[in-house]
C-alpha cells in the first residue's frame, strides 16, 4: 500500500512563493501556444452557458466538463475537470465529466493521449477557462445588482456581494452570463489559494467502473451490428496466397468472409460464430521475406550497429580526445529485449459506413489520428467522420496506433453493416506493435577521483526500415529520450544513435525511449561508482549538483529506505538498490530490495519511491500511477521478452509471455515532494528507474551483474541475463 506525505500545509507552505504561477504567464509557454486560446471561444451547447469547449454550466447549476483526453485508468477524467473547477470556485459535487468525441462539432486542439501530458499541457488552458467562467459570472451578478465586480466573490458555485446579504447560485446567473463577454487574461489564483487541487478527491469514474456501467470498446453494442475476426499471416511480412471460404460459410451466424488489407475478415452475428468461422477457414499463407528470422538474427543486427556510421545526437566537448588519453577507460554493453504491451483490453474497434459518412467508437489514444485514417480507408473527407472515445482497458501506447480502427472501417465498408472487430489475446500477442529491442554501449573515462570525465552512449533500436546511417530523425523523436538528457554533470559527453533495419513493427509503449535508456544509463553509473570504488548514491550526488530536485529525490528515498554504503547485503542475501531518472518535466528516485536467494532467481521484497512531479492535482491519483508504473516496469524487468522463431513472434498469451502476478508484488512506499513548480509528467514516471534499481540491488546481494533482461528466464534460470562477477571492459584504445 502506497505512502504519499504529502499535506495541504506543505503543499501550500511550498507554492506561496511561485509568482508566475500566480500570474499564469510563462508557463508551458510552447505548449501554450499550440493549444491555442479555444476558451476565449463560447460555444452552443443546448442553451447552456458555455464560454469555451471545455465547459458548460446549466440552469440548474449542473457543470459538465468535457475531456478531451483518454481515460485509460491514470486519473485524467477526475484531474483535468479539477484543474477547471478550482478556477471556477465550483461545487465539486455538482461537476460532472464527459468524453469530448472527435469530430467537426468543436475545436478541441489535440487529444492525443501519451507521453504522460494530459495534465502538463493543459493546465494553463483549462485553468484559464475556468478563471473565465468565473469572471462571466461574477461580472453577470454585479450588473444584476449594479454593483462593481470587485465587490462580489464566488465559492462553491455562489457568487455573494461584499457588505449585502445578496447571494446567486451559478445556476441562476448561467443565463445572464451567455452575454457577459469573454475576458482574454482572466485572473488565476495563487496556488497558495488553491482548496481543491492538491486534495485526493474521489475519481469521478469510480462508480460506474465499479458497478459496471462504464463502457470500454468491448462493450459497444450499435443497432444492426455484427461481429468480426480477421485471420493475419502468421509470420512477419507474410502475405495471402489464397483461402477457400466455404466450410466458414457453413458455421451457424456466420454471415461473409472477405479479404481486406490485414488478412481474410469472417464476419458474423456473434464474436464467437466469427471466431468459430475463422478456424474453419482453409487458408494459405505465403512466408514472405523474414521466414528466417530469429532471436539470433535479432542480436546479430543490433551488435553491427554497436559500431560502424551514428547519428549524433548530442556532442559536447572533446569526448573522442578524452576516452583516447587511456586513463581510466572503461565500458560496458547492455542489451534489452522486445516487449509487447499485453493490454488487458486487447484490440477493438466498432465502425458504422453509411449514406457517405463514418462513425466510429473505440478505445484509442489518438481519436484525430483515428478520424484521418477512417477518412483514408472509407474514402470519405474527414469532416464525415466521428470518433467516439471510450474508456480504455490499458493503452501503454499501443492505442495510440490505428490498424484495428482500419479494419472496423474496411469491414463495415464492405459488408454494409456497423461492425465490431475484435483481436484475440493470441493476435494481440503475435500481430501487434512491440517496444523496439535496444543495444547500449557505453563508455567512459574516468578522472583521478573516479568521476567520470567523459562520457560516450551509443544507442542502437530496432526499428522496421530503419533510416540510413547520419538520418537522426528518429533519434530526434524518441529513441534517445534518457540518453541525451543525461542528468549528471559531465563536461564531455557524446549520445549516437543507430538503428538496426528489423521488420518487427515498433510503436511507442510507456516511458517512451527511457524505457531502455534509463536502465543502460543507471547500470553503468553504477559500475562507474564500482569501479572508483566509491557508493553508488555518493557517487551519484556529486555529479547531480546542477538538478537540486532529482537530488533532493535520491536523497530522500535513501533515508526513507534506510540506506547504508553500497546497498548492504542484508540479512539472508538482500541487498538494496538505486536509481534515479528525470524526463517527462518530473524526477524521480527509487529504492528497490532484492531477495537473491528466492527460487528462479530475484525477488523484489520492496520498494521506495520519491518524486517531485510539480504541483499535485489529486495525490491520490499521482500515488497510483507512480504505483501502476512500478509493477508495470517490475513485470518487464523480471519476465518481458518477446522472442522470434522462423520468421514469427513466439509468444501468444500470458502464460508465455508472463506479467507480475499478485505474490510476487512487492510493498511499495511513495512519497511526493512538495513543490511550486508547474505540473509534469506521471503515468510513465514511475517505470524508467525500476529495472536499474532492481539491477543494482541484485549486484549488492550477490555480486552480479546484470547487463540484459528479463532477468527470469525460461526455467527460472537467470545466467543467460547476469554477468557472473563480470568485469568492466578496459579496452587499450576504445573505437
Amino acid at each position: 500500500m502506497a505512502v504519499y506525505r504529502i499535506t495541504r500545509r506543505r503543499l501550500l507552505a511550498g507554492a506561496a512563493g511561485a509568482t508566475a504561477i500566480a500570474g499564469g504567464a510563462g508557463l508551458w509557454l510552447g505548449i501554450d501556444r499550440l493549444q491555442g486560446a479555444r476558451f476565449r471561444r463560447p460555444v452552443e451547447r443546448d442553451g447552456a452557458f458555455a464560454p469555451s469547449v471545455y465547459l458548460a454550466i446549466e440552469d440548474s447549476g449542473g457543470i459538465t466538463v468535457w475531456l478531451t483526453r483518454s481515460e485509460m485508468g491514470q486519473g485524467v477524467a477526475t484531474a483535468l475537470p479539477m484543474i477547471i473547477a478550482e478556477e471556477l470556485d465550483a461545487d465539486w459535487s455538482r461537476v460532472r465529466v464527459e468524453q469530448a468525441s472527435a469530430d467537426a462539432s468543436y475545436d478541441y486542439g489535440s487529444q492525443f493521449t501519451a507521453a504522460s501530458s494530459s495534465v502538463s499541457s493543459l493546465w494553463t488552458e483549462l485553468r484559464r477557462a475556468g478563471a473565465a467562467a468565473r469572471a462571466m459570472l461574477i461580472a453577470a451578478a454585479a450588473r444584476r445588482w449594479d454593483v462593481a465586480t470587485g465587490s462580489c466573490s464566488a465559492v462553491r458555485s455562489v457568487v455573494r456581494h461584499t457588505g449585502s446579504d445578496r447571494e446567486a447560485t451559478y445556476g441562476e446567473l448561467a443565463s445572464a452570463a451567455r452575454e457577459e463577454r469573454v475576458p482574454l487574461r482572466p485572473h488565476l489564483k495563487d496556488p497558495s489559494a488553491f482548496t481543491l487541487i492538491g486534495t485526493p478527491v474521489e475519481r469521478l469514474d469510480l462508480a460506474a467502473k465499479v458497478t459496471g456501467r462504464a463502457v470500454f470498446g468491448l462493450d459497444v453494442r450499435v443497432p444492426g451490428m455484427l461481429h468480426a475476426v480477421v485471420a493475419r499471416p502468421p509470420t512477419l511480412g507474410g502475405s495471402l496466397r489464397d483461402h477457400d471460404p466455404a466450410l466458414a460459410l457453413t458455421v451457424p451466424g456466420v454471415r461473409h468472409v472477405v479479404e481486406i488489407d490485414s488478412g481474410v475478415a469472417v464476419v458474423g452475428d456473434t464474436t464467437h460464430a466469427a471466431l468459430r468461422g475463422r478456424d474453419a477457414l482453409r487458408i494459405t499463407w505465403r512466408p514472405g521475406p523474414h521466414g528466417g528470422l530469429s532471436e539470433r538474427s535479432v542480436r546479430e543486427a543490433l551488435q553491427a550497429r554497436l559500431g560502424g556510421p551514428a547519428a549524433i545526437v548530442r556532442d559536447d566537448g572533446d569526448v573522442e580526445a578524452r576516452l583516447d588519453a587511456g586513463a581510466g577507460g572503461v565500458e560496458a554493453t547492455y542489451t534489452l529485449p522486445y516487449l509487447a504491451h499485453a493490454a488487458l483490453e486487447p484490440m477493438n474497434c466498432v465502425a458504422a459506413v453509411a449514406d457517405g459518412a463514418c462513425e466510429v467508437w473505440a478505445p484509442t489514444q489518438s481519436p484525430d489520428l483515428a478520424r484521418r485514417r477512417a477518412a483514408q480507408v472509407a474514402g470519405l473527407p474527414v469532416e464525415r467522420v466521428t470518433v467516439h472515445k471510450t474508456y480504455l482497458g490499458g493503452g501503454f501506447g499501443r492505442r495510440t496506433g490505428t490498424d484495428y480502427v482500419a479494419e472496423a472501417v474496411e469491414i463495415s465498408a464492405r459488408s454494409g453493416r456497423p461492425v465490431q472487430v475484435v483481436w484475440t489475446r493470441e493476435d494481440d500477442m503475435r500481430h501487434s506493435v512491440c517496444r523496439e529491442a535496444s543495444a547500449h554501449r557505453l563508455r567512459a573515462a574516468l578522472e583521478p577521483d573516479g568521476r567520470p570525465a567523459a562520457w560516450m552512449h551509443r544507442v542502437v533500436t530496432a526499428l522496421p526500415d530503419a533510416p540510413p546511417p547520419g538520418d537522426d530523425h528518429r533519434a530526434r523523436r524518441y529513441a534517445v529520450m534518457g540518453a541525451a538528457g543525461l542528468p549528471y554533470a559531465i563536461e564531455h559527453v557524446r549520445v549516437e544513435w543507430a538503428g538496426a533495419d528489423l521488420p518487427v513493427p515498433t510503436a511507442i509503449w510507456r516511458a517512451v525511449g527511457h524505457s531502455y535508456n534509463t536502465f543502460a544509463v543507471e547500470a553503468f553509473i553504477d559500475e562507474l561508482a564500482a569501479h572508483a570504488g566509491r557508493d553508488p548514491l555518493a557517487y551519484r550526488r556529486a555529479l547531480l549538483a546542477q538538478r537540486p530536485r532529482l537530488r533532493h529525490c535520491m536523497e530522500r528515498v535513501a533515508e526513507l529506505a534506510g540506506w547504508e554504503a553500497g546497498g548492504r547485503a542484508g540479512p539472508g542475501g538482500r541487498g538494496l538498490g538505486l536509481a534515479v531518472c528525470s524526463g517527462f518535466h518530473s524526477h524521480v528516485a527509487q529504492i528497490a530490495e532484492v531477495d537473491a536467494t528466492a527460487a528462479g532467481g530475484p525477488a523484489v521484497t520492496r520498494v521506495w519511491c520519491v518524486a517531485d512531479c510539480g504541483i499535485v492535482v489529486n495525490p491520490d491519483t499521482v500515488a497510483a500511477q507512480l504505483e501502476g508504473g512500478i509493477l508495470f516496469g517490475l513485470s518487464a524487468a523480471l519476465h518481458g521478452q518477446v522472442t522470434l522463431r522462423d520468421g514469427a513472434i513466439a509468444q501468444s498469451n500470458y502464460h508465455d509471455y508472463p506479467i507480475l502476478r499478485l505474490h510476487e508484488a512487492p510493498r511499495i512506499d511513495v512519497e511526493l515532494v512538495a513543490s511550486a513548480e508547474p505540473p509534469g509528467g506521471v503515468g510513465e514516471l514511475g517505470v524508467p528507474p525500476i529495472a536499474p534499481a532492481v539491477a543494482s540491488a541484485w549486484f549488492a546481494a550477490t555480486g552480479e551483474r546484470v547487463r540484459s533482461l528479463p532477468l527470469h528466464r525460461p526455467g527460472g534460470d537467470p545466467s543467460r541475463s547476469v554477468s557472473r562477477r563480470a568485469p568492466l571492459a578496459r579496452p587499450d584504445r576504445p573505437g
